[in-house]
């Protein structure tokens, strides 16, 4: 099926905002709430697969789960906070998209945070987002 955007921003809103500040993302939102006057849609594709790590390995760092988990849900929750309350005024009913992995349901042995924190991504998609209102959908790439 072919979608096209008509309206979509063909700049970007915020510059490369760190992944988990709240003020930055709420700015950007903000941005296209003041330009275009309503927000219809997210997509969130973020993700970090380095460093290929194993639970049981002696030399596996806490801190690389902790980025794995920083980018692939934290940085999801951010952008979400800052969307969900635009996107249920949405005249059309807002939408999001979170781009997934087969690691998230299936695991690839050596990709612990990775596929971890996928799989806490997928959770998020199951969320109510207010009633209903807004529809989430996982896609897995």
């Amino acid at each position: 099926m072919l979608v096209t955007f008509p309206n979509i921003a063909s700049e970007p809103v915020a510059d490369s905002p760190h992944r988990t500040d709240e003020p930055a993302f709420t700015a950007a939102i903000q941005s296209v709430l003041a330009k275009y006057g309503h927000l219809d849609g997210l997509i969130l594709n973020a993700g970090t697969i380095e460093p290929l790590i194993r639970l049981a390995s002696a030399d596996t760092p806490l801190d690389a789960w902790r980025t794995h988990f920083e980018v692939n849900v934290y940085s999801l929750i951010t952008a979400l906070k800052a969307a969900v309350p635009p996107l249920r005024d949405s005249p059309k009913g807002g939408r999001v998209v979170f781009v997934s992995s087969g690691a998230a349901v299936g695991g690839i042995a050596g990709w612990g945070p990775y596929n971890a924190s996928k799989a806490a991504m997928n959770s998020l998609n199951r969320f109510d987002y207010n009633g209903g209102r807004i529809k989430a959908r996982a896609h897995t790439l």
